[in-house]
């Protein structure tokens, strides 16, 4: 019994007014729109024209599980945009594969790291960076330091000293005065002797 090849080989009847062959059947619009229902594989790349878009997104997955389901064999470059991690916290993340891992894509910067001075830094997130307190000295209201050194001070309100202020520099003073003990050089420049 003969069997039906379907291999999309058009047909064509003779037009013998117009000396032509007509297809009459496989023939494709390729300006009309298209809806697929079901899944579709194309075993080589597919080129767009035109923007494409999708309303579930592009390896757009819930959580790394579901990506690697998915995508059993990735290959370096595939690209998936993951919600969660595999705890169920959003993450809303960017992800590629490097050819043996996937990898967050969250941007260029790959760490902040603080350095002296400063406070806090990271790898990953929005980062934030803030003076180390107890390394610089701030201006404000009162200030208390031990064993500091400032380059070129400029002092004003009361300053009181519960050791010895050396200097091998000038020290410029205004305000209610200076109480404490310096150093015999500065009190004798101070009493004008120098």
């Amino acid at each position: 019994m003969p069997t039906f090849v379907y291999d999309g080989r058009p047909a064509f009847m003779y037009d013998e007014e117009s000396d032509q062959w007509l297809q009459i059947g496989g023939a494709i619009d390729t300006s009309a729109g298209y809806s697929w229902t079901g899944t579709q594989s194309w075993a080589n790349d597919v080129n767009f024209t035109d923007s494409l878009t999708s309303k579930e997104g592009i390896n757009n997955f819930l959580n790394p599980a579901a990506r690697n389901a998915a995508i059993a064999s990735p290959v370096h470059g595939t690209v998936a945009f993951v919600r969660q991690n595999d705890a169920g916290t959003t993450i809303n993340q960017w992800q590629y594969y490097d050819g043996s891992d996937w990898v967050a894509n969250d941007g260029d910067i790959s760490a902040v790291s603080s350095g002296v001075g400063l406070t806090g830094g990271g790898t990953a997130g929005a980062l934030t960076l803030a003076v180390d307190t107890t390394f610089v000295a701030t201006t404000s209201n009162t200030m208390t330091m031990s064993g500091k050194t400032l380059t070129a001070p400029i002092l004003t309100g009361a300053v009181t000293s519960t050791g010895t202020i050396n200097s091998v520099g000038d020290i410029t003073l205004s305000g209610a005065g200076l109480v404490g003990s310096i150093n015999d050089e500065l009190m004798l420049l101070l009493m004008g002797a120098l």
